[in-house]
């Protein structure tokens, strides 16, 4: 990279994220923008690619901030075989009872971003807790397992591989919260619960059905296509009691591709993925029944190089 551009993106990061409370080297910025152009690259992929399932490294100076573990757990309820678990967490040091917690979904693959993207752009005094729900394996994103869990059951034998979604929720109330309460020591009125893609779908459905039992929901482009939206269910949705905020993040290439640069086999791929209903409509539609629900558009970003703005939204959200 020439100086130019290394000291243009160096600029670029000092501008966006706020640095003051924390003391940064330059070794550790210079890795910051060498990071974050890896991540960028690894996540710019046509719209039929599979994500990488290499599972992203915590960052060397995580462990300055966060105690990092993690705990196997088994769904006894699980239809399954008891289906297990891997619970990550991530907890400040010196932790206390204003601390924020957020639950995210794709613990393997996303939740080692989020940890390192909270150090990179949170006070250490304003860091959550994070609890990233995974499985005890090697790939970042488990397609069969996650395919089923973090789904809702519909019609149609294109969908008969999934269904998941109550029971793994079921399993997130009945067992993940209770476990963290024991363990951990934060504000229970600061919970959020964050996905992307099937997880943002898990996590609209979670706000759909349980609409108050998070202090706010963030749904990162979530999978709307799935069923043809029929999951969807706009009385529920529409209510007039109370319900958390709910935050929905899409990609810009996400809302409107660019068909020009995806491959004939690329277009039938997107073509073939629809919903009765849009990510922006859909928020549209909740806010104008008298509930806060916020939509967020990340211009020339895909579905995959959006995840570090969805991820960075999440961490605000949880600690605002």
């Amino acid at each position: 990279m020439a100086k130019s551009q290394k000291d243009n993106q160096l600029k670029n990061i000092l501008a966006r994220y706020p640095f003051s409370s924390m003391l940064f080297s330059q070794t550790m910025l210079n890795k910051l923008i060498i990071s974050s152009l890896l991540l960028s690259i690894s996540l710019i992929t046509p719209a039929a690619a599979r994500p990488s399932q290499k599972i992203p490294e915590l960052d060397e100076q995580v462990s300055q901030f966060y105690a990092v573990q993690h705990h196997d757990m088994t769904n006894e309820n699980s239809a399954n075989e008891k289906r297990r678990y891997r619970i990550f967490s991530a907890v400040p040091h010196s932790a206390g009872t204003t601390r924020p917690i957020l639950y995210m979904l794709d613990g393997n693959g996303l939740f080692p971003l989020a940890v390192n993207r909270a150090i990179q752009t949170l006070p250490a005094d304003k860091l959550p807790i994070i609890i990233g729900i995974g499985y005890p394996t090697d790939e970042a994103f488990p397609k069969k397992l996650r395919d089923y869990d973090y789904t809702p059951r519909v019609s149609g034998d294109a969908f008969t591989h999934g269904g998941g979604a109550d029971e793994l929720y079921q399993f997130l109330d009945q067992q993940i919260r209770p476990w963290a309460e024991q363990n951990f020591t934060f504000d229970k009125q600061r919970q959020t619960l964050f996905g992307h893609s099937f997880g943002g779908l898990f996590t609209l459905m979670a706000y759909q059905n349980h609409p108050t039992a998070f202090q706010s929901f963030v749904s990162a482009s979530p999978s709307l296509w799935w069923g043809k939206g029929e999951m969807i269910n706009r009385d529920k949705l529409t209510q007039e009691h109370n319900a958390a905020p709910l935050f929905i993040t899409l990609g810009g290439l996400e809302e409107k591709p660019d068909l020009s640069r995806l491959s004939e086999e690329q277009i039938k791929h997107y073509q073939s993925r629809s919903s009765w209903i849009t990510a922006r409509q859909l928020c549209t539609e909740i806010a104008n029944h008298g509930r806060h629900c916020q939509f967020s558009l990340y211009p020339d970003k895909t579905h995959g190089s959006v995840i570090p703005d969805a991820i960075y939204k999440a961490l605000l959200v949880a600690t605002e």
